[in-house]
């Protein structure tokens, strides 16, 4: 056998590291595949838990709001899976809330000593201001992201400040959309201003990423010009806060923020952006250098193949790299391969199907959904508050998050599935993409350190 673990988790994302790095922390030998470049990355790195109902069309005050609707209405959320405990029916929401609130606090203490901490909590929702000017209601965001009092206190001034050849971003246009929303809503500022600035990083002013802004930002030379500038327009207008793109840096984000506060005398934030984006990234990198510091394995390229599940426990698993395969023995494993974006499920002429162990898929209602084709699971309005019944299918799971099969028993003692490789909640709708990642991941994985130490007993 080429190696040997405790956990091996399949799936690189938030899901997956969550799990990893749990286990990691229960001191299990923890092996982590990651096939390429995971739906986290790609996102905006601002961190919602549930902005709206199923099917509601009415934003959420606060996620626990939305939880407590979920525990009564739709128990067959991963959300409410939570609720299926000893606990008596009167305590069934109280039980979810606590078990998010758990997993949100734990990964809010994991990051908290890197350069991406996280600002916000599950009691309300934040108002973000994204690169279009507009304002989305989210749970979490990285300090770098949070805009202070500039839409509470009556005296802020707002600065929407771009970088000449970046495309993504128009700070006119944002700061004229920004301030007709804030005005017609009867709230601050009542002023803002933009600037452009000149930058060139590497000596390109044109088509520049925001990858290359950030790299570029990351040297204090270049981080000392910027402030320069930034200081003398946000004087020019009062400006008592500065908005800028999601390019803060890499490694020192939080650093050059609290720097350029410091060097232009007002609140300094990036404001969200497209997928794929900066804050992502950082995300991304900050979860798996936690796993790495504490001691798990990561295996980048590598996916996992199973050629069948013949017992009711899984004892192998092989992952394929581009140079050889490893054959890895495990006493238990994490599923948390994604949806569409992963790879986890993939849709064809023929189904829905899960792409590791084959396992049974059903649809958002619950149908087993190996035979039903894509296109019948899609909605022939693009947009609507509904969404798409095709990023509810996935995975049925026991409340243990054991995947189960077509007679309703769990696929493998030893298995279990995390993110959104899972069944019954639509992401994109709810808004839930990342907090149902980050809950499912937390306690699918302590179910496995249960497992293992039960057996290892």
């Amino acid at each position: 056998m080429d190696l040997e673990a405790d956990i091996v988790v399949i799936g690189g994302g938030m899901a997956g590291l969550v799990a990893g790095i749990r286990a990691t922390e229960e001191g299990m030998k923890t092996v982590l595949l990651r096939k390429g470049q995971s739906a986290t990355a790609y996102s905006s790195g601002a961190i919602d838990i549930i902005g709206y109902l199923p099917g509601g069309t009415v934003p959420l005050g606060s996620p626990v709001e939305g939880l407590q609707g979920i525990a009564s209405m739709f128990p067959f959320h991963p959300y409410g899976l939570l609720g299926f405990t000893d606990a008596t029916s009167d305590t069934v929401s109280k039980t979810i809330v606590e078990k998010v609130r758990t997993a949100v606090s734990w990964l809010k203490a994991t990051l908290l000593g890197s350069s991406i901490p996280l600002f916000g909590d599950i009691d309300s929702n934040l108002d973000a201001v994204t690169v279009l000017g507009t304002v989305k209601p989210t749970c979490m965001i990285q300090e770098t992201m949070w805009p202070g009092s500039l839409m509470l206190d009556a005296d802020s001034v707002a600065l929407f400040a771009g970088v000449r050849g970046f495309p993504v971003f128009n700070p006119r246009m944002a700061a004229q959309v920004f301030l007709e929303h804030q005005i017609s809503n009867r709230l601050p500022p009542r002023k803002a201003g933009h600037h452009v600035l000149d930058l060139a990083p590497f000596g390109n002013n044109y088509n520049i990423s925001s990858i290359e802004i950030a790299r570029y930002l990351d040297n204090e030379d270049n981080l000392s010009v910027l402030a320069k500038t930034l200081k003398k327009q946000a004087e020019r207008i009062g400006a008592t806060h500065i908005a800028l793109p999601p390019v803060l840096g890499f490694n020192r984000a939080r650093e050059n923020q609290l720097a350029l506060q410091d060097l232009t005398g007002a609140h300094v934030f990036e404001l969200l952006s497209f997928p794929p984006s900066v804050p992502g990234l950082r995300l991304q990198r900050g979860l798996e250098t936690a796993f790495v510091n504490g001691g798990g394995t990561l295996l980048v390229g590598h996916h996992a193949k199973m050629e069948s599940l013949e017992s009711n426990i899984v004892k192998e698993v092989t992952a394929v790299g581009p140079r050889r395969n490893l054959k890895i023995s495990t006493k238990a494993v994490v599923l948390a391969t994604g949806k569409f974006i992963g790879g986890g499920i993939t849709g064809t002429e023929n189904g829905i199907r899960e792409s590791v162990f084959d396992l049974m898929t059903v649809s958002e209602s619950f149908r087993i959904a190996t035979s039903i084709t894509p296109q019948k699971l899609t909605n022939t309005i693009a947009l609507t508050h509904m969404g798409h019944p095709l990023f509810g299918s996935g995975l049925s799971v026991d409340p243990q998050f054991r995947p189960i099969t077509a007679e309703e028993v769990h696929a493998a003692e030893n298995l279990y599935a995390a993110g959104s490789v899972l069944a019954g909640y639509n992401y994109p709708a709810e808004k839930s993409g990342l907090g149902v990642a980050i809950v499912t991941g937390y306690m699918a994985s302590r179910n496995a350190v249960d497992y293992v130490k039960g057996v290892s007993a």
